[in-house]
This record gives C-alpha cells, sequence and structure tokens, in this order.
C-alpha cells in the first residue's frame, strides 16, 4: 500500500495516476474542500482518505498497512507574508507524516522538497545536492520551510526511518490554472506583455514521478537527487508557452528596480482582498540566472530529462483535455 499525500496537487496528481498505472495499490489524502476531479478517471482505483497533514489525529486512519510514504502536500508560495501557513504545512505537516511513519514501521518515505531548499553558490558554479545551506536574503520564507521540513527528514532518518529526498526545480505540468508553477501559463494566457530578465530551471512533472516510482523498490536511501531539465530564460520559456496556446509572447522587458517598485506598489491592495503574484520575494528569484545539476539522478535513477518544449506541450494538451479554455 502506497500512501500518497499532496495528491491534488501537480506532482502528486501524477505520482497517483503513474502507481494506478503500474499496479500499486494506492491510497490518497485529501482534505474535504480537495478538487479531485483531474483524477475522476481513476477514481475506482484510489482509496481516498479525508484528512490534513496538520492534523495529526485524522491522519492515523491513513496509515494502515501501508508500506510506503511519498509526501509531496506543501504549500508553495513567494510570498513572505504566508510564512506561518508554510510552517505550518511545510515543516510540521511533514513532522507528522514523519512521526506515524516510524510509528507503523514504513518501509520508506519519500519527499518531495525543492530545489530551493538548497544553498546558493557565490561563484556560479552548477548547484548539486552537495551545495550547502547557508543564509541568504535569497531564502525565501518558502526556502526555509523547505529547508528545515528537510532536517526533519534527515532526523527521521538518524532515527531508522529509510528516508530519501527529491528536489525538483520548477514542475511543468498539468492541474488548475492556480497550482504553483501553472501561474507562468497564466501568465501569458492572460495577455500580460511583460517578463523578467532571469532565467527559470524546469522539471516535467513526469519526471519526478519517475524518480519517486524508481525509488520505491530501490534500497537507495539517505540520499537526495536534484530534478533539473533544464535553465532557460523568462523570454525563452514564455515563447514556449505563448506558441502552445497560440497566444502573444511577453514581448517588453521588466526592469528588476521597477518590478520591485510594482510589487511594493501591490502588496497593499492584498490587504483589500487583491490577489497578485507579484511580490517582492517572485521578484528578485526571477532576475537570477541560478543552475541546477542533476547529474546524480540521471546517473543513479538512470532519468532522460525530458525538454522544455515537450514539456510545455504536453502539459497544455493535457488542461484543454480536461475542458479548460486557452
Amino acid at each position: 500500500m502506497i500512501l500518497v499525500t499532496g495528491a491534488t496537487g501537480i506532482v502528486g496528481m501524477q505520482v497517483v495516476r503513474d502507481l494506478v498505472e503500474k499496479g500499486y495499490t494506492v491510497r490518497a489524502i485529501r482534505r474535504k474542500s480537495s478538487n479531485v476531479s483531474w483524477l475522476a478517471d481513476i477514481d475506482e482505483k484510489i482509496e481516498w482518505i479525508e484528512a490534513d497533514v496538520v492534523d495529526l489525529p485524522s491522519l492515523e486512519k491513513a496509515f494502515k498497512e501501508v508500506t510506503h510514504v511519498i509526501h509531496c502536500a506543501a504549500v508553495v508560495s513567494f510570498d513572505n507574508s504566508n510564512d506561518q501557513l508554510m510552517k505550518k504545512v511545510n515543516i510540521e505537516g511533514t513532522q507528522n507524516m514523519l512521526a506515524l511513519s516510524q510509528k507503523h514501521f514504513v518501509k520508506k518515505f519519500i519527499h518531495i522538497s525543492s530545489v530551493a531548499a538548497i544553498g546558493r553558490s557565490s561563484n556560479n558554479a552548477f548547484i548539486t545536492e552537495e551545495t550547502k545551506w547557508t543564509q541568504s536574503s535569497l531564502n525565501t520564507a518558502y526556502a526555509v520551510s523547505k529547508y528545515q521540513s528537510e532536517l526533519e527528514v534527515w532526523r527521521a532518518q538518524e532515527e531508522g526511518l529509510s528516508t530519501v529526498i527529491l528536489n525538483p526545480s520548477v514542475v511543468i505540468g498539468p492541474g488548475p490554472w492556480i497550482n504553483s508553477s501553472l501561474n507562468l501559463f497564466k501568465h501569458v494566457k492572460d495577455g500580460n506583455p511583460i517578463y523578467p530578465v532571469g532565467s527559470v530551471n524546469c522539471v516535467d512533472v513526469r519526471d519526478i514521478s519517475l524518480a519517486a516510482l524508481k525509488l520505491i523498490e530501490s534500497p537507495i536511501e539517505a540520499e537526495r537527487f536534484v530534478l533539473n531539465s533544464e535553465m532557460i530564460t523568462y523570454k525563452e520559456f514564455f515563447e514556449l508557452i505563448a506558441k502552445a496556446m497560440n497566444k502573444k509572447a511577453p514581448r517588453f522587458k521588466i526592469n528588476p528596480s521597477l518590478a520591485i517598485f510594482a510589487a511594493s506598489i501591490l502588496k497593499p491592495l492584498k490587504l483589500l482582498g487583491v490577489k497578485t503574484n507579484i511580490t517582492k520575494e517572485a521578484v528578485v528569484l526571477s532576475q537570477l540566472n541560478t543552475m541546477f545539476s542533476s547529474e546524480k539522478a540521471e546517473r543513479i535513477l538512470g532519468i532522460k530529462f525530458k525538454p522544455v518544449q515537450e514539456s510545455v506541450n504536453w502539459a497544455y494538451q493535457q488542461i484543454l483535455s480536461k475542458g479548460f479554455e486557452p
């Protein structure tokens, strides 16, 4: 029995789908408010449990006869005002899942983390699994929460639980427009004309799922793997999305200082209930050209990462197949 958290997120949905296809018995956690329509075609093959990773008593029933856990649940936000929510879900939620995995003698705990939890290089070298975490102004509240959740995983490993950590970059995959990286698709869909000067590292959700499934039966433990296909500029990335959608690509490069100013102007609007993805943290990160190496995953797990263009086209076609208008 494989237990999956975050089963209605971009990564969790793909993991559940691939597990079912491979013939595994799958139990998935959902909250009362979760939208499970994206998995409607295989709903009868999933054992759904209504629970929440931050509610320890509700999780107890989910662990009966579970052999492996794939922990995908997390809050992804590049708005530091959401720091308390991220601490609650990303850190305390992981603590709860680890505690119950230890209590129920789970064979392996696969933790879906993020490249945000890895340190940053000061000399523009490739960042690998060995790059040490350091205090930095570039560490968002999200990054800190994912780093601290990894510390909990390492602690559980030291206490005898078999664990592996996967560190994906920006995930490309289908889902509701509001889901994490799909905001980048929505940026093009909504006709926004600007793009930042930096670059983005991307990975296909199918490659993340493949890595997780490979590790279920593998003896590998106490390791982490960076999962990244390639780094491209935001301009190039938006052009790929625009081509897939048959939309106009953003064509105006935004000055970093102007973008930060815009973020500061829009911030008070959040207090009035106006939703915006433009935050100072997001703007700063969008100016970077950080490079992540997935050589270890390629060598040990044998993964050949899909090119970004293929991933963008596939993700958008999957969105259309669910009946969403372009």
